[in-house]
């Protein structure tokens, strides 16, 4: 069974960029790269019983990472990943 992590982009200056993440668009954490500091952080974790927020935070930073190195920075608005 396929489970998919939603993420979308909340803000993004020259400084850093910040997504929601998480199971579905009620149940979400923030994770954001540090575009100076080359630096993802976590800024708050899903908050449920239902959802482990690690398993959902590391495929949302796998995936900003891939936007960063593999797609060199094109953040996009909306993006699904499926695991």
């Amino acid at each position: 069974m396929a489970v998919f992590v939603i993420m979308l982009k909340d803000y993004e200056d020259e400084e850093r960029v910040v997504y929601s993440y998480g199971p579905n668009e009620e149940t979400m954490g923030k994770i954001e790269y540090d575009k100076k500091k080359g630096v993802i952080n976590q800024l708050s974790p899903i908050d449920s019983d239902s959802y482990p927020d690690d398993f959902y935070f590391k495929r949302a930073g796998r995936r900003l990472a891939r936007m960063i190195i593999k797609e060199n920075n094109n953040f996009v608005e909306r993006t699904t990943i499926e695991s």
